[in-house]
């Protein structure tokens, strides 16, 4: 039930209506909570936008959205993780069809969910920063708050590489790792079934979105 929950409200964060808490950092081109609140401030453009609006428009929304989150992602390391040992085991080929499928799994997974925004608000609480080598590490904690009250905590895991821009790598929801809940259920697939099977059932998935 808890992961369930944590699917549904991870929708939510490219859609809400950003309020910054009064411990929230200052605005800073350079960190990675402004980073953040520049995609969900264009992806709510989108949605306001009345020449988007309705079924007939779907597919140009859908787009946009695509466009915006495409160059918020790291898709490629989301893919490798959420595959975990099962990576190193797959071809060249194999991992780009792979990642191909997952990024495509997560657009179509959430962004019919977040077509559903409702006045959502996030509050921006704080950011907590490490370096490792040559990158810049941060996770930006958050607040959901939905339309009757209740606090959803969530925490994006992001990075950058010298002057690029800060990409999210993975984000938790409630406690709930969604790299880790992916990893959980493609290795349980993996451990009755070939990596073509599972493939297939992205495919499917994919398919009826």
């Amino acid at each position: 039930m808890k992961t369930i929950r944590a699917l549904i409200f991870f929708a939510f964060i490219f859609c809400v209506m950003s309020v910054v808490a009064q411990q929230a950092l200052a605005e800073d081109a350079s960190s990675a909570t402004q980073a953040l609140k520049v995609k969900v401030d264009a992806i709510l453009d989108v949605l306001k936008t009345p020449e988007f609006r309705g079924d007939e428009k779907k597919e140009i929304r859908r787009q946009k959205i695509r466009d915006i989150v495409l160059h918020g992602f790291d898709f490629g390391r989301m893919a490798q993780s959420s595959l975990g040992k099962h990576w190193k085991r797959r071809t060249p080929e194999e991992k780009q069809d792979f990642t191909v499928r997952f990024q495509r799994l997560i657009e179509n997974t959430y962004i019919a969910k977040l077509e559903t925004y409702t006045n959502e608000k996030v509050v921006y609480l704080n950011e907590q920063y490490k370096t490792k080598k040559d990158r810049e590490y941060a996770k930006v904690q958050t607040q959901i708050i939905t339309t009757d009250g209740t606090e959803i905590p969530i925490a994006y895991m992001m990075y950058r590489q010298g002057s690029e821009p800060w990409l999210v790598f993975d984000i938790n929801i409630e406690g709930v790792s969604m790299i880790n809940n992916y990893r959980a259920q493609f290795g349980e697939f993996l451990a009755q079934n070939s990596f073509s099977q599972l493939i297939k059932d992205i495919d499917e998935k994919n398919g009826s979105k």
